[in-house]
């Protein structure tokens, strides 16, 4: 069985849209079943002020605390740029485990316009990446 001290830990990345929770809920029982450490991270696409980056902070810290109590303050991890970029080099700054991240359904129309943060972690990351289907009706 690892030890959660030495073990790599497992990137939970969390966009605090509709179906957040319960991935956050997913990675905490994977998490304790393969007695893994977990770094949560959210990433800001777009430049925010303070406050703004205040409040972001504060949502995902009150979920996860819902979700994950006594996570560690410093296992969160608020970011700004591009996602899939953000996501990979904290996964490689944290050497981490797995990348977890959440699937939505998404329109035809909106897949090719905008594309998908999963598909770009998949093909740019050097680490495992589980992908969790998501329910979209609440956050």
């Amino acid at each position: 069985m690892p030890d959660t001290d030495t073990s790599p830990p497992l990137l939970l990345c969390l966009d605090l849209e509709a179906g957040s929770r319960e991935l956050a809920r997913e990675a905490a029982r994977h998490a304790r079943r393969c007695h893994w450490p977990l770094h949560v991270l959210h990433v800001l696409q777009h430049p925010l002020g303070e406050a703004d980056r205040r409040h972001h902070r504060e949502r995902l810290r009150a979920l996860c605390q819902e979700i994950m109590p006594g996570l560690p303050d410093d296992h969160l991890h608020v970011e700004e740029g591009i996602p899939e970029d953000l996501i990979v080099a904290v996964a490689q700054r944290l050497d981490s485990g797995p990348i977890l991240l959440g699937r939505r359904r998404r329109e035809t129309v909106e897949r090719i316009y905008v594309g998908s943060t999963t598909s770009a972690v998949i093909s740019l990351a050097r680490r495992p990446v589980l992908v969790i289907p998501l329910a979209t009706d609440h956050p």
